[in-house]
């Protein structure tokens, strides 16, 4: 098999950089994501209902309580409003609660359930202005009516901004059509010396204060929802991003690419050793084998060097078939690079060897590595429907030749002399002849280690 390393590879394909990775996936993840939120949200707030409705009946019971102890009197009439509001939140935080679940649960009983708190505030809050003959501007004494801000902070929790401006929209009618209702006066006029001056409190600029207030609270839950949804979408559009560049780019690029790295995504020069490996015969190994227990071959080879590669602090650009192109000193350039790099080489004829001796494979499995140190261009190439990471240049051809001269060498390891120049042991490497690869104009000197690892031949 002769590699190209600039061919495609579909386990790598990836979309452009620039543009947001698996951008469907974001659209689904956050469409999901508050799909499953919105049940939850719902009956958490049931529960707050079922909470509020408990709170009041016990909060009544024990003022009243206290009043009866301290003048003896009791606000019946009062009570029969707390009454209403008690068990009205309990029948409406049960219902929501059972229908909220994924399999009954419909976007409409969002603003269902809305319009129950809603209805159930304004109608108490009628009644017990109505009911004592009071005038419109005393709405704001209404307990009932200080569940409004309530009532919107806890539909907050649903993250649905259109359902809260409902919310407002209906409160802000409601209150108004109500103080009209009861006949609102522009200024309560107290003329009598005997009656305090505290209901002016209640005169129409004030209770517009009150209301503009009430909905200044609403407008700042509804840009609360807003805020959220948007660092919800961020987040899943990073998620999502990262995901996706570490799927489809190496998992030693990935966290510089998705951190902005400029020089990476417009690509930049610099020097890299690159090494080829390759598995000899691989098509008479693979006539031999079932398409699963082919699949374990190839999983377990790729583990294998996998495990050397991270040994040795380099890193899998990409597998190409039965083979691989590996990089070190990218992206940062280290003086023992080609050290490493013929470390790997020897380290993983080792662990081939081990896996060999262990006759888990119907044939033993030979292997050809070719090491060359050069000058690279690497970065993220392709158009707007593909982008990888990749290395290209001279220095990647050569490599990759290298790679294909051990066949004729009979070696399992063949370096170029550049890359024998960073061993930490000079010695141990002898020069066995010079390429003249097509293209070049000088031939590339050839190196073997002294002690051949031959267990191998031209396949």
């Amino acid at each position: 098999m002769r590699p190209d390393p600039r061919a495609d590879d579909p386990l790598r394909e990836a979309e452009p950089f620039g543009t947001i990775p698996g951008q469907h996936l974001e659209g689904d993840l956050v469409a999901s994501l508050m799909r499953r939120h919105e049940v939850a949200a719902e009956r958490l707030i049931g529960w707050l209902r079922v909470a509020i409705g408990v709170c009041v009946f016990i909060t009544v019971i024990a003022a009243d309580h206290v009043l009866i102890q301290l003048t003896g009197e009791t606000l019946a009439l009062f009570q029969r409003n707390a009454w209403i509001a008690s068990f009205g939140f309990l029948v409406v935080g049960a219902a929501s609660i059972l229908l909220a679940v994924p399999q009954r649960w419909r976007h409409a009983y969002a603003y269902l359930f809305m319009v129950l708190d809603v209805g159930l505030v304004l109608v108490i809050a009628y009644f017990a202005i109505g009911e004592r003959e009071l005038p419109g501007n005393a709405l704001p004494s209404a307990p009932i009516v200080w569940a409004a801000p309530l009532v919107l902070a806890v539909g907050a929790l649903r993250y649905d901004v259109k359902i809260q401006l409902c919310a407002m929209a209906l409160l802000a009618l409601g209150l108004i059509g109500i103080a009209v209702a009861l006949d609102h006066r522009l200024v309560m006029d107290i003329t009598a010396e005997e009656v305090p001056a505290w209901p002016r409190l209640f005169s129409m600029p004030v209770n517009v204060m009150r209301f503009t207030l009430l909905l200044l609270a609403g407008a700042a839950t509804a840009f609360g929802i807003v805020r959220s949804q948007r660092l919800l979408s961020s987040a899943v559009k990073d998620a999502v991003g990262r995901a996706s560049l570490s799927r489809f780019l190496p998992a030693e690029i990935a966290p510089r690419v998705a951190a902005g790295d400029a020089d990476l995504r417009r690509g930049r020069h610099q020097r890299a050793v690159i090494v080829f490996v390759d598995i000899r015969d691989s098509t008479g190994m693979a006539e031999g084998m079932d398409p699963e227990r082919l699949s374990q071959f190839f999983t377990a080879f790729r583990t294998r060097i996998l495990a050397s590669v991270r040994k040795h602090h380099g890193f899998v650009d990409k597998f190409i078939g039965d083979g691989a192109l590996i990089l070190f000193g990218v992206p940062d350039e280290g003086a023992d690079d080609a050290a490493r790099a013929l470390a790997f080489a020897h380290d993983l004829v080792r662990v081939v060897d081990a896996w060999n001796a262990t006759h888990e494979t119907p044939r033993d499995v030979r292997i050809g590595i070719g090491i060359h140190v050069g000058e690279v261009f690497c970065g993220l190439v392709g158009d707007e429907e593909r982008m990888e990471f990749t290395v290209l240049g001279d220095a990647v051809n050569v490599a990759s030749r290298i790679e294909q001269a051990t066949k004729r060498y009979g070696e399992m390891i063949l370096a170029s002399g550049a890359a024998v120049e960073g061993s930490s042991d000079r010695a141990a490497w002898r020069e066995i002849g010079q390429e003249p690869f097509a293209g070049r104009h000088e031939p590339v000197a050839i190196f073997a280690p002294v002690v051949s690892a031959t267990a191998s031949s031209a396949g």
